[in-house]
């Protein structure tokens, strides 16, 4: 009797070559198209540059300045704006009167009820006249001041009238020469006044009559030729009086 004998396969195990299914890739594992990558192995080539990594955050930062940039000018303006004088709001000529009106919050320094309160600052101002002086008058308090070498005095003359205790505070005088030069703006004056607007002997900075008259000095180059008067109070509107 013979025995037939069937030579076994070797399996995956035995290290034996596989069998290839008509028309597959030798490499070709179970459940994958042809010319597919199995999970497991990393696909081939060159890792991405900085550039590819960072293109969406490059492409935002023209935004982000933009944003910042508008941010930042407008903390400039809030700041810088109401300080100063920019914006003419009334233009009359020499004793021509002048209603001013404007609001402002009231710190409560010389009216305490008024403490952190947004106040409308209502007065009427004429500037009466414009001279040139040959010599400053006695201040106050101290020495008297002499005019400094290289430069010229000019007394100004304005009438107010306003309700007591109308805010005069931040009070500017300035002359302004046909260049545009200011001059005067400083404060205190050239005499130590504290506040340009109020009477020598005040008592704070708020009204205490109805109606007063006060003289302010101004010193300005001597070669200045003189066309305006500006009158303000802490900006940033400011008054124009228009000299002959």
């Amino acid at each position: 009797m013979t025995t037939l004998v069937t030579p076994a396969v070797p399996g995956p195990s035995q290290g034996g070559p596989q069998s290839v299914p008509p028309g597959g890739a030798p490499s070709l594992q179970p459940g994958l198209l042809p010319g597919s990558v199995p999970p497991d192995v990393p696909a081939a080539g060159r890792p991405r540059g900085w550039w590819r990594r960072n293109a969406v955050w490059l492409v935002l930062l023209p935004v982000a300045i933009v944003v910042a940039t508008g941010a930042s000018s407008f903390r400039v303006w809030a700041f810088w704006w109401p300080a100063g004088v920019h914006y003419e709001s009334q233009r009359v000529s020499l004793g021509e009167p002048a209603h001013l009106a404007s609001e402002y919050l009231d710190m409560g320094f010389d009216v305490p009820e008024r403490a952190n309160t947004t106040v409308l600052r209502e007065l009427d101002a004429t500037v009466t006249g414009v001279e040139r002086v040959d010599e400053l008058p006695a201040p106050s308090y101290g020495d008297p001041v002499p005019i400094p070498e290289g430069s010229v005095a000019y007394e100004v003359q304005l009438h107010f009238a306003a309700e007591l205790q109308t805010d005069l505070s931040l009070c500017s005088i300035a002359l302004v020469s046909d260049d545009g030069t200011r001059y005067g703006e400083a404060s205190p004056d050239v005499l130590g006044n504290s506040n340009r607007c109020s009477l020598p002997d005040a008592d704070g900075f708020v009204s205490e009559q109805p109606e007063w008259d006060v003289s302010s000095f101004v010193l300005a180059d001597p070669d200045a030729a003189i066309e305006q008067v500006r009158l303000s109070f802490g900006g940033p509107d400011y008054l124009t009086v228009e000299l002959p």
